[in-house]
C-alpha cells in the first residue's frame, strides 16, 4: 500500500474515533441531563416541618412585681393549632412538650418555685407564638390550664419578649387557643425561637366551636 493510502486511511479512523467519543458524550449528556431535569420532580421539594416550634430559656422582667421581677421561662413545645378528622376541625391535643418556670424567692436567691406545663397547643405566625398546656408540677393547682405568647424579635435574643396567663390576667378564662400580649421583656439567657409553619388547609371541613371553660359572665 502507498503510503499516501496509508496516510488517508489512519485519517478515516481518527475521525472515527472522535465521531464515536462524541455521539458516546452526546448519550451521556442526554440521560445525564434528564436524570437531573427528573430528579427534583420524581423526589419532589424537600418537605417542610408540619408542626412548629418554640424553644429557648430566658430570664424576663415582670414589671407588675417591681420588687421581685425576675422570672425564667424554658420552651420546648411543638404542635399545630388543628387537624383534620372525619371532617371535621379538631382542636385538641395537637402540641407536645412542655414549658418550665422559675419564680425566685427574692431577688438573685436560687431558691423559689418551679411549675412545669404540658404542651397541648401551640400556634405560630413569623416569629410570633402561642403555646397552651396544663400544670404537671409546681406550686399551682394540678390541670389548671396555662397559656403563654413568645416573640422571638429578629432584631435580635435581647428584644425578645414573652408573656403568660396569670398575674395580671384572668385566669378563670384562659382557653387553650389564647394568650395576652407578651408584655415581659428580655434581660438574659439563651432567648427565644419560633419555626413557624403555614396554618394547615381544613380543606372546607367543618369547624366546631370549643366550648369556653371557666370564663365568667361580663358582668362580674
Amino acid at each position: 500500500m502507498k503510503e499516501t493510502e496509508m496516510a488517508m486511511l489512519d485519517v478515516r479512523k481518527f475521525r472515527g474515533r472522535i465521531t464515536a467519543l462524541a455521539v458516546a458524550g452526546s448519550a451521556l449528556l442526554m440521560t445525564g441531563g434528564s436524570a437531573l431535569a427528573a430528579g427534583p420532580q420524581d423526589g419532589g421539594a424537600a418537605p417542610g416541618p408540619k408542626e412548629a416550634h418554640v424553644s429557648g430559656d430566658a430570664w424576663v422582667r415582670f414589671g407588675a412585681d417591681p420588687d421581685n421581677p425576675m422570672r425564667r421561662f424554658i420552651f420546648d413545645a411543638y404542635g399545630a393549632p388543628y387537624r383534620v378528622v372525619d371532617g371535621k376541625v379538631s382542636f385538641t391535643h395537637l402540641g407536645h412538650g412542655a414549658v418550665r418556670y422559675f419564680h425566685p424567692k427574692s431577688p438573685g436567691s436560687k431558691e423559689g418555685w418551679w411549675g412545669t406545663v404540658k404542651v397541648d397547643y401551640v400556634m405560630t405566625g413569623g416569629p410570633v407564638a402561642v403555646v397552651s398546656g396544663t400544670i404537671t408540677d409546681g406550686p399551682d393547682t394540678k390541670g389548671a390550664r396555662k397559656s403563654f405568647s413568645v416573640y422571638s424579635d429578629p432584631r435580635g435574643h435581647a428584644f425578645d419578649r414573652m408573656g403568660f396567663s396569670w398575674g395580671v390576667v384572668d385566669a378563670r378564662c384562659t382557653q387553650n387557643n389564647a394568650a395576652p400580649a407578651p408584655f415581659n421583656s428580655y434581660v438574659s439567657g439563651r432567648g427565644y425561637t419560633v419555626r413557624s409553619v403555614e396554618l394547615p388547609d381544613p380543606g372546607g371541613a367543618v369547624v366546631e366551636e370549643p366550648p369556653v371553660p371557666g370564663c365568667p359572665p361580663e358582668n362580674q
